[in-house]
């Protein structure tokens, strides 16, 4: 699993008495995945004595907002299909896209059979999307669903069995699946208010995002790569030891600690980089720009040099 990822994979991978193995993002080129990472990852779980069975990519990602490009995905295609992985594709964000176009895992292995069929007969591609997030429900509504490609008939019935446990599914979220799969086409009726929404959505997450980005650029020790798509940013935060220790005392992580600090004092709610996964040292928050209005970044921005000030004596 990709780190930082969505909690709720790890929480979910517990209930099937397993376990996750982090490969680690390239923060450092926009949070993209590195092959040479994933291949060392790999290696390192097989001497173990883990028996890796798939591989799950968030793309878009959340929390980072990167968004893969098509010699990405058919790059993690092929290094499935050469360690017999099933692939596990979240793309939920895949409407939230406001910097380039978006490249389904679908599309790439489809491309990859027409080339190399024999090669790529069996992958297994897992799909996932919902109208929770995206345009349709921005977290709220739920729906979604799964499409199994290249999987035996007989493990989709069981799939399917396990799925009909719990399916209670609310009537406006089935509705608003069925617009996210037949969306208003060019020529309906409804198609330019539909277009002009939509424009409106993705131009106000693209503004808000490059203004969160150049702010939070500008606050001592903090470092943020600009986002792509979904709804969110994952800075990293450079915390003084004065206040690591302070955490420590108050047996939290040094990311939730400022976090926490930082809800107490301004009342905004970000969540520290710590509940999604990061490399041993460092520290992250994921900001989310949902909501209209950026009207509260100047307490954020106060707060943060109040906070250095306090812990380390150096303001912006």
């Amino acid at each position: 699993m990709p780190a930082p990822k969505y909690p709720l994979y790890s929480a979910a991978i517990s209930l099937f008495n397993s376990h996750s193995i982090p490969y680690y993002l390239d923060e450092e080129r926009g949070w993209v995945i590195n092959i040479s990472t994933l291949k060392s990852t790999l290696e390192l779980a097989k001497a173990a004595g883990t028996e890796v069975r798939a591989i799950v990519v968030i793309n878009p990602s959340n929390p980072t907002g990167a968004s893969l490009s098509e010699d990405d995905i058919l790059s993690v295609l092929m290094f499935a299909a050469e360690h017999n992985l099933v692939v596990i594709a979240d793309e939920v964000y895949q409407a939230n896209i406001y910097v380039g176009q978006f490249y389904s895992f679908k599309r790439g292995l489809r491309k990859l059979q027409t080339t190399s069929h024999a090669q790529y007969a069996n992958l297994q591609l897992a799909s996932l999307n919902s109208v929770s997030k995206g345009l349709a429900g921005e977290c709220g509504h739920r729906g979604g669903y799964l499409e199994l490609v290249g999987f035996e008939p007989d493990v989709v019935t069981q799939i399917f069995h396990y799925a009909s446990i719990s399916v209670c599914p609310p009537v406006i979220g089935q509705c608003l699946l069925e617009m996210v799969v037949n969306p208003p086409v060019e020529g309906s009726p409804s198609y330019p208010l539909f277009k002009k929404e939509q424009d409106a959505i993705l131009n106000n997450f693209s503004s808000q995002s490059s203004v969160l980005v150049d702010v939070f650029n500008r606050m001592e020790g903090v470092r943020c790569q600009k986002a792509k798509g979904g709804m969110c940013l994952f800075p990293t935060v450079e915390l003084p030891p004065a206040a690591i220790e302070a955490a420590k005392k108050e047996s939290k992580e040094p990311d939730a600690f400022y976090a926490s600090r930082m809800l107490d004092e301004t009342g905004v709610c970000i969540v520290p980089g710590s509940t999604y996964g990061q490399k041993s040292g460092t520290w992250h928050f994921r900001c989310l720009f949902l909501p209209s209005g950026l009207e509260w970044i100047d307490r954020v921005v106060a707060f943060h040099k109040a906070f250095m000030e306090e812990f380390s004596g150096v303001g912006l």
